[in-house]
């Protein structure tokens, strides 16, 4: 039976099951980007390559001009929207009092080429993994965290800064969208985003196969065992 238990590792082992990566996103540029702008990083897989892409959407309570992304450097970024006035700093936060928030979506994987690994396009999904704050104000500063959209079920999080999104008791592995705005209005409830990391996870379909087959194999032969 040790024997058989051996052969079936062997045959998992053979399929050459990729390890799953976690891949930091390259935030926005400096400047400003209009809401709905999409962004690239370029990413590798066991020689596979791709590119992960996201959508930033910004949102405030005047939109009069249209808030935007709004980033000093390419370290960080907030939502520039008409109530931040001409306070640079708060341009690059997202502000509780200015009903400010921001989400995060269209997640996805393109521009896939295998280079021999193995992998197939549609093999590789994607998961988000953390999320990174900096710039708060004050030991009140809180966000709420929703997977489906803002107003729905959420979780808060206090004076955060890297934020385990998988710990959450909302987490959703297969979601392609975040939503992210401060927990309340206080006018010093403020920070921003200095960085998104997502999960990789390869899933060949010659894995399951593969696997299927030595579970069949280990089945029968217990069968017989009887």
């Amino acid at each position: 039976m040790r024997k058989l238990a051996n052969i079936f590792t062997v045959a998992l082992l053979a399929t050459g099951v990729v390890q799953a990566a976690v891949i930091d996103l390259a935030l926005p540029t400096a400047g400003n980007h209009s809401s709905g702008s999409t962004f690239s990083t370029s990413a590798s897989l066991d020689g596979a390559t791709f590119d992960i892409v996201y959508t930033l959407n910004a949102f405030a309570t005047s939109n009069t001009p249209a808030p935007v992304i709004n980033s000093s450097d390419g370290t960080y970024f907030g939502v520039g929207s008409a109530n931040d006035g001409s306070t640079s700093g708060q341009l690059e936060s997202i502000d509780a009092n200015d009903g400010e928030k921001l989400s995060i979506t269209g997640l996805s994987i393109v521009n896939f080429s295998a280079n021999g690994s193995g992998l197939v396009d549609g093999d590789l999904s994607l998961s988000f993994e953390s999320l990174s704050i900096t710039n708060g104000t004050a030991g009140n500063d809180g966000i709420t965290i929703s997977f489906t959209d803002f107003g729905d079920t959420a979780a808060g999080v206090d004076h955060p800064t890297i934020i385990d999104l998988t710990s959450l008791a909302n987490f959703s592995s297969s979601s392609t969208s975040l939503f992210i705005e401060p927990d309340g209005a206080q006018s010093n409830n403020r920070w921003s985003v200095n960085g998104i990391s997502v999960t990789v996870i390869p899933e060949p379909a010659t894995f399951g196969l593969v696997a299927m087959s030595g579970l069949g194999v280990l089945l029968i032969r217990r069968q017989f065992m009887i």
